[in-house]
């Protein structure tokens, strides 16, 4: 069977710094990722750069990105349903038939590492790791741009924040759907006072869509995650 293949590029392709068209420069992951839904795709994640500022600073997909959990070959959403029953102290054996159920396998000793690594990223104060994104995004770019994926499991919804230049995860924090936490936890960052350009989030038909639009400056540019 022919494995199906996604290619993702950059979801804005003129450079921050200069306006010019960025170029393909080479595939920055290459990787096979299992999805909640039983699927599985290869993601590559395109790399584009600038030509006229012949910098190093190479340019990605922030839809690949949030497909795929960072050092893993899961998505995003196979992370949080680990962390959402492990936290909830259901064992490993149940998680694993519970993944297994979707169409996806996974070894009783991956459980356990992934659970330990969203623990760890849990641990990230947003206060500091985003002030100091803010800073260096309006340093070098003039600009921030974001990206946010939205993952609801059960009645838990869990909000990713992501430095859209450098892909790096400023902050994931658990809220129970339909609480005042989402939007508490957002407009503590996220504010009309803020040259906030840019963000990639989830889907138009979010309910969260509205509530970041009121966030944000008004000529934010809001791009949606691509789909398969």
């Amino acid at each position: 069977m022919k494995e199906l293949c996604k290619n993702y590029k950059p979801e804005i392709l003129l450079c921050p710094i200069c306006g010019n068209k960025l170029n393909y420069r080479y595939a920055v992951s290459n990787k096979v990722v299992h999805f909640l839904s039983g699927k599985t795709f290869r993601i590559r994640n395109l790399g584009y750069g600038c030509n006229e500022c012949n910098d190093k600073r190479v340019y990605v997909s922030q839809t690949a990105n949030k497909l795929s959990f960072k050092g893993y070959t899961y998505s995003a959403k196979v992370a949080c349903l680990i962390y959402y029953y492990k936290d909830k102290g259901f064992g490993r054996e149940y998680i694993c038939d519970l993944l297994s159920s979707k169409g996806v396998e996974m070894s009783d000793r991956n459980i356990d590492v992934i659970y330990k690594k969203v623990q760890k990223l849990f641990e990230i104060d947003p206060d500091v790791s985003i002030s100091l994104a803010y800073n260096e995004m309006m340093e070098t770019y003039n600009e921030i741009r974001l990206s946010i994926d939205v993952i609801t499991i059960e009645k838990t919804v869990f909000i990713l924040i992501y430095d859209y230049f450098s892909t790096e995860l400023l902050a994931i924090r658990s809220f129970i759907r339909d609480s005042d936490g989402v939007k508490d936890f957002l407009t503590k960052y996220i504010n009309r006072d803020l040259n906030i350009t840019v963000i990639t989030s989830i889907r138009r038909d979010s309910r969260y869509i509205p509530m970041l639009k009121g966030l944000c400056p008004s000529y934010t540019k809001f791009i949606a995650y691509q789909k398969f």
